[in-house]
């Protein structure tokens, strides 16, 4: 038996093996190749039309021979479609999630818009759910990678109004029911064009993280995922052996540790 990562298992079953599925046979009853039918296609219309993925989510390959996928990457694209029954998948673990321990924070904005982002997934659910597990282990093995996690921290700038740092206030109303609620108002006083007693300036990240956020949310149900179709899978195949594998959830954290210990170093 051939002894494969499970990385390696999935890129071989969705590149090579489950691309058979759906294609039309080598002879098409007609004295006509698929090959040579493809290319009348493109002849007739002068492109080829859309091909609809497969039953695993892949394109049928229309070009090669037609023939029966590998047993083995049945196994491995049926253990991957079961996924989808999955109700949802958590990410967090114990305690608050920090995709970015290798960033400094010292205003707390990095760890806002992270919990601002895990409010809405949680709320929503669409990236949580198997579905988007199954497309995401499909999507990687066919690219033959995980999913791109890195990311460049952002800087921190005042927030601006009119080209001049702007000033808040805290201010306390009442609605339709009494019920008292805060808000934030503009803090500066325009008559006597000075702040307000009480006012404060607030600070942003320069750019958007919510795509760093994701990717590294993506990454985390990846690996996941492999874990379960590992454990799924180790076993049950009749021409590959698996390797053992560990779940490497938070790469970015050796990130964090090599920062601190260079730190450390300079501090002497």
């Amino acid at each position: 038996m051939k002894k494969v990562t499970i990385e390696q298992l999935l890129s071989w079953a969705y590149s090579q093996e489950l691309c058979k599925v759906g294609a039309p046979m080598a002879d098409t009853g007609h004295g006509f190749s698929a090959a040579w039918s493809m290319m009348s296609e493109v002849a007739a219309l002068g492109t080829l039309i859309d091909r609809n993925p497969n039953v695993y989510g892949v394109i049928p390959d229309y070009i090669a021979a037609a023939a029966d996928p590998h047993p083995d990457a049945v196994k491995v694209g049926e253990a991957v479609r079961a996924m989808q029954e999955f109700g949802s998948f958590d990410y967090s673990g114990e305690g608050t999630w920090n995709p970015f321990p290798e960033w400094d924070d010292d205003l707390g904005l990095i760890a806002a818009e992270v919990a601002s982002v895990d409010e809405t997934l949680r709320l929503k659910g669409e990236r949580l759910n198997g579905r988007h597990v199954v497309n995401l282990v499909t999507r990687h093995a066919i690219l033959g990678r995980g999913p791109d996690w890195t990311a460049e921290q952002p800087t921190v700038r005042m927030v601006m109004k009119s080209g001049k740092p702007a000033w808040f206030i805290a201010k306390k109303g009442r609605d339709a029911l009494n019920k008292v609620y805060h808000y934030e108002a503009d803090g500066f006083d325009k008559k006597k064009q000075r702040p307000m007693k009480g006012a404060y300036r607030k600070h942003e990240l320069s750019t958007s993280i919510r795509g760093a956020i994701l990717s590294r949310l993506d990454w985390q149900l990846w690996q996941d995922a492999l874990q379960h179709l590992h454990y799924d899978l180790s076993g049950r195949l009749k021409s590959n052996d698996l390797l053992p594998f560990i779940p490497d959830r938070a790469p970015w954290a050796r990130l964090a540790f090599r920062s601190t210990s260079l730190q450390a170093i300079e501090k002497g």
